[in-house]
C-alpha cells in the first residue's frame, strides 16, 4: 500500500517507522498464513490516532496501515486457493478523545474483527488475551516515551509466544537516562528496580542510549520473551542522530532473517528521503540521482557494508573458537542478530573466509554456498 510522504511533513521518521512495520507485517503474514496458522492477530498497544494528517481515513496511522497490509495478504492468498484465513485486530488507547475516534474508525470497518480497548495497555492485557483465542500474535508497542510497566507486558508477550516490535525512543532516553527524577519510570521500563547499578557498571564510553538499549535487551532475554532481538535505527530526519530504534522480538530464525531483509529495503528509502530533505527546494545539479546516492551510502555504512561484514566475520570466528566444527545456522543467526547483515551477505563472507584459509568446509556439487548440514571449522 503506497502512502503519501507529504502526510508526514515534519515527522518523516514516522514514515520510515510505518514503512518498516508494514513491510515486516506483510512478510510475516505470508509466512504465517501459508502453513503455520490460519489466524493472524495484530495488537496495537498504543494505537492513537496521534499526529495524523489524514483525519478522514487515517492512512498515516499504524492501525489503518496494518489493516490494509494484512487484508491485502489474506485476499491475495485467497485468490491462490488458501481459504479459511482470519485476521484479528486489537487496538488499545488511553486518551478518551482518541478512543472515540478509534471506535468510530472500527465501526466503519465492520467487515473486520476489531476490538478496541480503552485505558493503559498494561491494564488491558488480560482482556486483550481473552480475544486472542487462537493463531499467531504480532504485538506493536509504540509508546511516546518509556513510562510502561514492562514486567506485566513481558508476561503477556511470553504467554502469547508470538512476535513483537517495540519502538525504543532513543533520542528521549539518551537525554534523560541520568536524571534522578525518572529513575522510577526507567525501573518500570526495564522491569528491574536495580537497573541503575548495572547502568553504572557499563563502559563509560558508551552513550546513555546504548547502555539503556543493552539493559532493555537483557531484560527481554531474562524474561524469555524472545530468542532474537535485532534492532533498526531510524535517524532524526535532518540530523545525524538516532531518533528511535525498532526492536524485533522473535523466537524464529526466519523472523530474524526477514527483519534484516526488510531493513535493507527501508534503510535505502530512509537514506534517499534524508538526501532529498537536505536538498530541499533547491537541489544541486548532479550526475547521480537521489536513489544512486542512497545506494552508495548504503554500501558505505548500511546493511551488509564492509564494516558490517568484517564484524560478522569476527563473530563467526569467535563462535568457532573451541569448537571442532559447527553448522551455519547458529553462527549466522548470532551474526544477523548483532550486525545489520543479511543471510546472502553471510554466505559471501563465509565463502571468502574459506578462500582466504580462515575456515574449511566441503560443498557437494553443484552447491555454491554452505547448506544447513555443512560442517564448518577453523583452519
Amino acid at each position: 500500500m503506497a502512502v503519501d510522504l507529504d502526510l508526514y511533513r515534519d515527522r518523516e521518521q514516522s514514515f520510515i517507522k510505518h514503512q518498516f512495520l508494514t513491510k515486516y507485517l506483510q512478510a510475516a503474514a505470508y509466512k504465517t498464513l501459508q502453513g503455520h496458522s490460519p489466524t493472524f492477530n495484530f495488537v496495537d498497544a498504543f494505537a492513537g490516532p496521534w499526529r495524523v494528517s489524514d483525519d478522514a481515513k487515517y492512512s498515516d496511522a499504524s492501525f489503518d496501515q496494518a489493516i490494509n497490509t494484512l487484508e491485502a495478504v489474506r485476499a491475495d492468498l485467497g485468490k491462490r486457493g488458501v481459504g479459511g484465513l482470519k485476521i484479528r485486530f486489537c487496538f488499545c488507547e488511553q486518551r478518551p478523545e482518541a478512543v472515540a475516534r478509534l471506535r468510530e474508525y472500527a465501526a466503519s470497518k465492520g467487515r473486520f474483527e476489531i476490538h478496541v480497548f480503552e485505558g493503559a495497555f498494561e491494564d488491558n492485557l488480560n482482556a486483550i488475551a481473552t480475544k486472542l483465542t487462537d493463531g499467531f500474535t504480532f504485538t506493536f508497542i509504540d509508546p511516546t516515551g518509556w513510562n510502561i510497566r514492562n514486567e506485566e507486558v513481558f508476561r503477556f508477550l511470553r504467554e502469547q509466544n508470538g512476535e513483537f516490535m517495540l519502538n525504543f525512543m532513543s533520542d528521549h532516553i539518551n537525554r534523560h537516562a541520568e536524571y534522578h527524577e525518572v529513575a522510577a519510570s526507567f525501573a518500570r521500563f526495564l522491569a528491574d528496580a536495580q537497573w541503575a547499578d548495572e547502568f553504572a557498571r557499563l563502559p563509560a564510553e558508551w552513550s546513555n542510549e546504548r547502555k539503556m538499549l543493552h539493559l532493555m535487551k537483557a531484560a527481554m532475554r531474562a524474561n524469555k520473551v524472545a530468542s532474537y532481538l535485532p534492532d533498526f535505527s531510524i535517524m532524526v530526519p535532518r540530523r545525524d542522530r538516532v531518533k528511535m530504534r525498532l526492536i524485533l522480538g522473535t523466537h524464529s530464525p526466519s523472523g530474524l532473517e526477514v527483519f534484516r531483509d526488510v531493513q535493507e529495503k527501508v534503510e535505502k528509502q530512509e537514506l534517499e528521503m534524508r538526501h532529498n530533505l537536505r536538498e530541499g527546494d533547491s537541489p544541486q545539479v548532479s550526475l547521480f540521482s537521489s536513489a544512486d546516492i542512497a545506494a552508495f551510502q548504503q554500501e558505505q555504512k548500511g546493511v551488509g557494508c564492509k564494516a558490517n561484514r568484517a564484524r560478522a566475520e569476527e563473530i563467526i570466528v569467535d563462535f568457532l573458537q573451541g569448537r571442532t566444527r559447527a553448522f551455519p545456522g547458529p553462527m549466522f543467526n548470532l551474526a544477523m542478530e548483532e550486525v545489520p547483515i543479511r543471510r546472502t551477505h553471510l554466505n559471501k563472507v563465509i565463502m571468502d573466509m574459506r578462500d582466504r584459509g580462515v575456515v574449511r568446509f566441503d560443498l557437494p556439487a553443484p552447491k555454491r554456498v554452505p547448506q544447513p548440514n555443512t560442517a564448518i571449522s577453523l583452519v
